[in-house]
C-alpha cells in the first residue's frame, strides 16, 4: 500500500564523503517526515534501515557508532507521551512511543530524525535508506508501507584535514605537514611572513588516484610558533598560480627563538613557578608563592654596575655575610650575627675600625688596639711580640732595652739610674761617638782610643795619669793648669784633634793597681 506519510532525505554535500585508508570520514543524514493530509495519521512505528558494508552501495560498516535523535519534535496531542528515536536492532533505527502505543502525527505536522556520527564507508556511490512504516488514517493505524530514499557518497574534490605530525617540535627536528586532496591539484606552502610560495612535490604513487594523502617538509627551520597555509590550485604555462583553496595549521617550537625580542609583562617557570616581572626600572624576581615574594637569582657570574641589597651572603649556611648599615658595612660569619674576618691581598680604605689585626695563618703575630695605642703580640697569644722596620719615626719610645738586629750587636738597657751598655756576651760595652756632652761621668778610668794610649785612673786621692797601658805615670798637656799646691804656670801644648779611628776591641782594660791586665767585671 502507498505510504501515508511523506519522506525526504537531507544531507550536507560535503558530509557524506567516502573515507580513505587512514583518513575516515564522518557524516550525517536528516530524515524529514511530513503529514501532508488534512487529517491526523496514527503511527505504530517508523523504521529507518541503513545499508551496511564497504561497497559503494553501503553507507557504513560501523552501525554501532551512529547516534540517532529526534531533532524537530511535533506538538504531541494531550494524553500521549513523546516518541523516541533509537537503535532498534542491527542496522534498523525506530521511531515509536516507549509504551508501544500508537502515536498521532497531527494533520499538516512534521518531524525530523537525525542520524549523526556516521563513519562513511570507503567507496563512492549511491546508498539507499529504506523506511518502513506502520501507519494509517484509521484508529488502528496498521497499514504497512516501504519507501526507499537515496544518498550519494562522493569522493572529495577539495583538500582537507591539513595537519602536522607534531604540533610541538623540539630543537633539531623537522616539521612534517600532511593533508588529503585530489592529485589533480597543485599545492604550495605559504609561511607566516608572507614570502614566496614554496612548491610541494607531487607524491610518488604506483598509479594516480583521484584523491589521496599528501605530505611536505618545509625547507625553512622552525624557530617559534608558526602558522603554515596550504594553498591548492592550478598553475598556467607561465607558472602563474591560480589559488583556489586555503587551509591552515599551526606548529609551535618547544624552545622558541626570536630575532627582535619578546614583549610580555612577566615570565613564569614550568615546573617551579618562579616569576620574572618587568617593571619600569628593571626586573623583579619573585617566588612561586601566591603573594609573589621576592626570590633568588642564581648565576655563576654577575656583571653589574651597581648592586643594592640588604645583605650579601655565601651559598652555605655557615658562610660569611655582609650587611650594609648607614655607617658602612658589617662583616659576619655563620647563621648568627657574629663578627667575621676580612681577608684581602690589598685593602684601600680611608679608615679601618677593628679590635685587632692578624695574619692569615693561626699562631702568627697580631696587633690589637687599646686606648693607649697599639700592642704587638706573637704566636697568636698575649705575649708581646717584635716590631721590624727599616725606619721608625716616633715622638717617644718606651722600652726595657734596645738591641741591634739578630741579637749580634750591643744592647742598651734602661735602668732606674740611667743606661746600661753591654756587648753580645753581656759584658760591659763601649760607647763610640765623635763627641759626648754629659753633665757627669762616673767611671774607674778613661783611656785613649788606640792601643798603648795613655789613660787616667780616678783614685780616692785624686787622679793618676798613666801611659802606655802600664802603671807608670804619664804626661799632662794643657794650655794652662792651676793647682792649690805648687804649679809652674807655664804654657802647655794646644789641644790635639779628636781621634778618628775605632776604639780598641776586646773586653780587657788596664788595671788601676799593678802592672798586669785584668778582665773587667760585668
Amino acid at each position: 500500500m502507498p505510504s501515508e506519510l511523506h519522506y525526504q532525505i537531507v544531507t550536507d554535500p560535503t558530509s557524506l564523503q567516502a573515507s580513505r585508508p587512514g583518513a575516515p570520514s564522518v557524516g550525517a543524514v536528516h530524515v524529514v517526515i511530513s503529514n501532508t493530509h488534512l487529517i491526523d495519521i496514527r503511527v505504530r512505528h517508523i523504521d529507518v534501515v541503513i545499508p551496511t558494508g564497504n561497497d559503494s552501495d553501503a553507507l557504513t560498516d560501523k552501525v554501532a557508532a551512529i547516534k540517532p535523535r529526534l531533532t524537530q519534535p511535533y506538538a504531541t496531542p494531550p494524553g500521549e507521551e513523546d516518541p523516541e528515536f533509537t537503535r532498534h536492532s542491527g542496522n534498523r533505527f525506530r521511531l515509536s512511543r516507549r509504551s508501544k502505543q500508537l502515536m498521532t502525527l497531527p494533520a499538516q505536522e512534521y518531524l525530523v530524525l537525525k542520524l549523526e556520527n556516521i563513519p562513511v564507508s570507503e567507496h563512492a556511490g549511491l546508498a539507499l535508506l529504506v523506511i518502513h512504516e506502520i501507519a494509517g488514517r484509521g484508529p488502528l493505524g496498521t497499514n504497512p508501507s516501504c519507501t526507499a530514499l537515496a544518498v550519494v557518497k562522493q569522493t572529495p574534490q577539495v583538500p582537507q584535514n591539513f595537519r602536522a605530525d607534531e604540533s610541538l617540535v623540539g630543537v633539531g627536528k623537522n616539521v612534517v605537514l600532511r593533508w588529503d586532496g585530489p592529485d589533480s591539484l597543485k599545492y604550495w606552502i605559504r609561511y607566516p611572513d608572507g614570502g614566496p610560495l614554496e612548491p610541494v612535490n607531487p607524491p610518488v604513487r604506483p598509479t594516480p588516484v583521484p584523491y589521496g594523502p599528501h605530505s611536505h617538509t618545509p625547507t625553512r627551520p622552525l624557530k617559534r610558533g608558526s602558522t603554515y597555509t596550504l594553498v591548492a590550485g592550478t598553475a598556467d604555462n607561465s607558472g602563474q598560480v591560480q589559488e583556489g583553496y586555503f587551509l591552515t595549521t599551526t606548529v609551535h617550537a618547544r624552545i622558541p627563538e626570536f630575532e627582535s625580542g619578546t614583549r610580555t609583562p612577566w615570565v613564569e617557570g614550568t615546573t617551579d613557578r618562579g616569576r620574572v616581572t618587568f617593571t619600569t626600572d628593571g626586573v623583579k624576581v619573585e617566588t612561586d608563592d601566591p603573594k609573589h615574594l621576592l626570590g633568588t637569582v642564581k648565576a655563576r657570574t654577575v656583571d653589574v654596575h651597581d648592586v643594592k641589597a640588604d645583605k650579601v651572603k655565601g651559598q652555605t649556611a655557615a658562610s660569611g655575610w655582609i650587611d650594609f648599615p648607614d655607617t658602612g658595612i658589617h662583616v659576619y660569619h655563620g647563621p648568627n650575627p657574629d663578627l667575621g674576618v676580612v681577608t684581602a691581598d690589598r685593602t684601600d680604605v680611608n679608615g679601618v675600625n677593628t679590635k685587632w689585626v692578624g695574619d692569615h695563618a693561626a699562631g702568627n703575630g697580631w696587633i690589637e688596639f687599646p686606648k693607649s695605642g697599639t700592642t704587638v703580640h706573637k704566636d697568636g697569644s698575649q705575649q708581646l711580640g717584635t716590631v721590624s722596620a727599616y725606619t721608625a719615626a716616633l715622638n717617644s719610645v718606651t722600652a726595657q732595652w734596645v738591641e741591634g738586629p739578630n741579637g749580634t750587636k750591643s744592647r742598651l738597657a734602661f735602668t732606674d739610674t740611667g743606661v746600661k751598655i753591654t756587648d753580645p756576651d753581656k759584658h760591659r760595652g763601649t760607647i763610640v761617638a765623635g763627641e759626648t756632652n754629659v753633665r757627669s761621668v762616673v767611671t774607674p778610668w778613661v783611656s785613649g782610643p788606640m792601643p798603648g794610649a795613655g789613660w787616667i785612673a780616678f783614685r780616692v786621692e785624686g787622679v793618676d795619669v798613666m801611659r802606655d797601658s802600664e802603671v807608670s805615670f804619664g804626661t799632662i798637656r794643657a794650655a794652662t793648669y792651676e793647682v792649690k799646691q805648687g804649679g809652674t804656670g807655664r804654657a802647655l801644648h794646644r789641644r790635639l784633634p779628636a781621634y778618628e779611628w775605632p776604639p780598641k776591641s776586646g773586653n780587657q782594660t788596664p788595671s788601676t793597681s799593678g802592672s798586669k791586665l785584668r778582665e773587667d767585671p760585668e
